[in-house]
């Protein structure tokens, strides 16, 4: 009952506590002005400075002071007239304070804020940022400079009398300055670096880069800050080498206030402020604003109120908190140790009253007692506290818990007789106060028990046979207790692993495959298995390998060795099967009509039972077969045309299969198209080419420098030549579609023939045409002119050469024709100039 009625009252105080917690408006704060900065002097808790400016770009300038605590405030400066706009200000004392702003408009007080004059704080200042000290002497102004290769920190180290620039690191944009000790500050700017000095402000670097403009911060010590952003706050405990992340969705926070116990307030947007109790792991909502103004500082008065500023003259406080708190270096002890407690409390604490359950002493006034703890068990502690006029208690229950050395675990339960190399859990019952159990097998050779738990794995020895003890017992902080009784138990030999001989097919008529084992152990019977069921062989080891005979039977056979305790199956699976001759191949598939020269491709289906596919070519010189398998391609032999036969049969060990039924294949010679004609002509003459005639054949021609007339698809065709130049004539042959070849190209000369008038009086007369007996020509050519008269075939093989020379008249020569076959021929004059005439003529006998 007692304890019951403690934590009521506790949680009486804790109510009213929350209720004074509560965040209240200031009704009177002497502006309208945006408050961007805040001061307090040490040591007070009634004096108090704000500054701000109409606008939040380069607009007038206003200081406020409260001389009741927050209460009341009232405008000091501008006295008269307008001053440029502040952004930061810092009492170091009751009187002396700095003040800075827009436009290098630095400023400092004496007598309390009574008077301001001008001093030099740094050169190039677009404005002032802030300005904080860490105490009377040591203090740093940041601000925004007109040039971004400036240094945007100054410092000073005699209370503001002089101030130098920062020496590296601070050319960048800062929003917000603090201490975090005497020689370490961070600073933070709309890029997301968060920069730190360790030097007192001299030189910076880059801390960490966080994923958010930022805009304010606060540090309890070199460890614990927090920072407000764009849509987010981070706090770290490191000192700024990991944060942690809370985002909100809108607000951008300014106002930022942190404590080395965890505690740390953060505000902005909306009047809205969040607190966290555990280091910024969790935040929570403190005070939801009505959505007027922003927040831009919170400071801590000396009673430990709290104030904060912001837009449109805004001043809102939080009463100082006053509530018992306390922590221990250890919640867990052996008996006749010590715990060391630490108090906590808030406020104005002037009297401490401890209760220590279980503990000596069991209370206390001091601070921060120890206690030694001689009884196990688990006590509460509770801490009342008094400022004088209020009381508040915290009752931690089952705080501490003392403990000793552990009790004896029960005797470990689990399998005494065993096979060597297996693995079993042995187990025991927990034991009140334990930690961990620790697991002892003896001898050592009989394996090796583990675990840390009521439950120990022991992985016995292959090799060992005979008895063996498990044991256990426990342990805790305070040490190990004493063992369990030993369960004793037997390891009993294993059968050894041996490699059963490989299976396989044998062939139908075969008597089968004989099965082995490959070692065996004397007083171990082996047991033949097939697929799973016995055969009834059981063959006794003799330590020498040993055979099972020849097994016929198909299916998967399998080897148990025992000794009548333990077993062990053998290595391996043989499978034994029957093999026969494989089947008749399949006809191949492929082309069945081919041209000589050419290569195709074959493919035949799988022959069943069949190791290897053997392809037959009949006559075996038609042509070549390459490739293996399934798919094969002959290499056609160009010199034979003609039907070939080609087969497949299967092969394996028990023989080769009957051959399929052939593909029959029909092998065509590969043309030789050749083009036969005059090969020099007249422009706008017709002519007539010729390759040899196969009836098969199909013909295609190809002509440049003429068009074709009459005869194209046959083996003969009369050209039409056109202007004189070059001419080209190509004749493709093929012999369906399998056989294509296209002849060289036959080049023909295109003779203008302007001359031939003048080389030649009359044209060629041939007659008689067609010619029976002699043929006659009559033809003039100019006097003295060498001549050449050719009669050639249609295909321009030459038949007769005739030379002479010109008479310059008419001349009649007679030829015989009776070594002449019937046939068109032409008769071709070409003399020394270049004239060049012809005629056609057919011979009839």
């Amino acid at each position: 009952m007692k304890k019951i009625l403690s934590i009521l009252a506790a949680l009486t105080f804790f109510i009213l506590q929350l209720n004074a917690q509560s965040w209240n408006y200031v009704s009177s704060t002497g502006t309208s002005f945006i408050l961007f900065g805040m001061s307090f002097p040490p040591n007070q808790s009634t004096i108090g400075y704000a500054c701000g400016m109409q606008y939040t770009y380069d607009a007038d300038g206003v200081i406020v002071k409260t001389t009741d605590g927050g209460n009341n405030w009232t405008t000091i400066l501008p006295t008269s007239g307008v001053i440029d706009g502040l952004q930061g200000i810092w009492f170091i004392s009751e009187t002396l304070g700095f003040a800075g702003g827009w436009n290098n408009y630095f400023i400092k007080t004496t007598d309390g804020g009574n008077t301001w004059v001008p001093t030099t704080c740094g050169s190039n200042v677009w404005y002032y940022v802030d300005v904080v000290f860490w105490d009377s002497s040591n203090g740093v102004a940041a601000a925004s400079m007109n040039s971004s290769s400036d240094q945007s920190v100054f410092i000073t180290s005699d209370g503001g009398n002089t101030w130098v620039s920062a020496t590296s690191g601070t050319n960048v944009n800062i929003m917000g300055i603090c201490y975090a000790d005497q020689n370490t500050l961070f600073a933070v700017g709309t890029s997301g670096n968060v920069i730190k000095s360790t030097d007192g402000g001299h030189n910076w670097n880059v801390s960490a880069t966080l994923p958010a403009m930022l805009f304010g911060l606060d540090f309890a010590d070199a460890s614990f800050g927090v920072v407000g952003g764009e849509e987010k706050m981070f706090a770290t405990n490191d000192g700024g080498t990991t944060w942690s992340t809370y985002t909100t969705g809108y607000e951008n926070f300014y106002a930022a206030k942190a404590y080395d116990n965890g505690t740390a307030y953060v505000g902005g947007t909306d009047e809205n402020i969040y607190v966290t109790t555990d280091f910024g792991a969790n935040w929570s909502f403190e005070h939801n604003g009505p959505g007027q103004s922003h927040l831009y500082r919170i400071r801590e008065v000396e009673s430990s109120a709290l104030f904060a500023c912001g837009s449109q003259g805004t001043i809102i406080t939080r009463e100082a908190q006053f509530n018992a708190n306390f922590s221990s270096d250890v919640d867990s002890v052996c008996t006749g140790n010590t715990v060391n407690f630490t108090d906590l409390s808030v406020g104005a604490i002037t009297s401490w009253n401890w209760t220590f359950e279980g503990g000596t002493p069991s209370t206390s006034t001091n601070q921060n007692p120890s206690v030694v703890y001689n009884s196990i068990g688990v006590f509460d502690v509770s801490l009342e506290v008094s400022d004088g006029t209020n009381i508040s208690t915290e009752i931690i229950p089952d705080m501490i818990t003392v403990l000793e050395d552990p009790s004896a675990p029960d005797q470990p339960a689990g399998d005494t007789i065993l096979c060597a190399g297996v693995t079993v859990d042995y187990t025991t019952q927990p034991v009140s106060g334990a930690d961990t159990y620790f697991w002892e097998v003896d001898p050592s050779g009989a394996g090796n028990i583990s675990g840390t738990g009521t439950t120990g794995t022991f992985e016995s020895d292959n090799a060992f046979t005979g008895t063996y003890t498990i044991k256990v017992k426990a342990n805790n902080m305070c040490g190990y207790g004493p063992w369990s009784l030993e369960l004793t138990c037997t390891l009993n030999m294993t059968p050894q692993a041996f490699e059963l001989s490989e299976g396989g097919g044998y062939c139908s008529g075969d008597p089968g495959i004989e099965i082995t084992l490959d070692g065996s152990e004397t007083a171990v019977a082996y047991e033949l298995f097939l697929d799973g069921s016995t055969t009834g062989i059981i063959v006794d080891g003799t330590g020498n390998p040993i055979s099972f005979g020849i097994q016929s039977s198909q299916g998967i056979y399998t080897v148990t060795g025992t000794t009548g305790t333990c077993s062990e199956n053998m290595v391996g699976t043989p499978y034994i099967f029957v093999e026969f001759i494989p089947e008749a191949g399949y006809t191949p598939e492929g082309p069945d009509t081919v041209c000589a020269g050419s290569i195709t491709d074959y493919t035949t289906q799988p022959i069943f039972a069949a190791d290897t596919i053997y392809w037959n070519l009949y006559p075996a010189d038609a042509g070549t077969i390459v490739g293996s398998g399934e798919n094969i391609s002959i290499d056609w032999d160009l010199a034979f045309s003609g039907l070939a036969n080609l087969t497949t049969n299967g092969s394996n060990d028990c023989g080769i299969g009957n051959e399929s039924i052939p593909l029959e294949i029909t092998i065509l010679s590969q043309p030789e198209p050749e083009v036969n004609g005059p090969s020099m002509v007249c422009d706008e003459e017709e002519a007539e080419y010729t390759t040899y005639e196969n009836l098969a054949s199909s013909y295609d021609w190809m002509v440049t420098g003429g068009e074709i007339t009459s005869g194209n698809g046959t083996h003969m065709i009369t050209v039409l030549w056109g202007v004189h130049g070059l001419g080209m004539i190509q004749v493709s042959e093929s012999i369906g579609q399998e056989c294509l070849v296209t002849s060289d190209e036959f080049q023909v000369t295109i003779d203008d023939c302007t001359n031939i008038d003048e080389v030649i009086a009359t044209n060629l007369t041939i007659y008689p045409n067609p010619v029976k007996g002699a043929l006659k020509l009559s033809f003039t050519i100019v006097k003295m002119e060498s001549y050449t008269i050719r009669i050639q075939t249609l295909l321009g093989r030459n038949i007769k050469t005739i030379n002479g020379i010109g008479k310059g008249s008419t001349e009649t020569l007679t030829i015989k024709t009776n070594n002449m076959i019937n046939g068109r021929y032409i008769v071709n004059i070409l003399t020394e100039s270049g004239a060049n005439i012809h005629e056609h003529f057919v011979l009839v006998k």
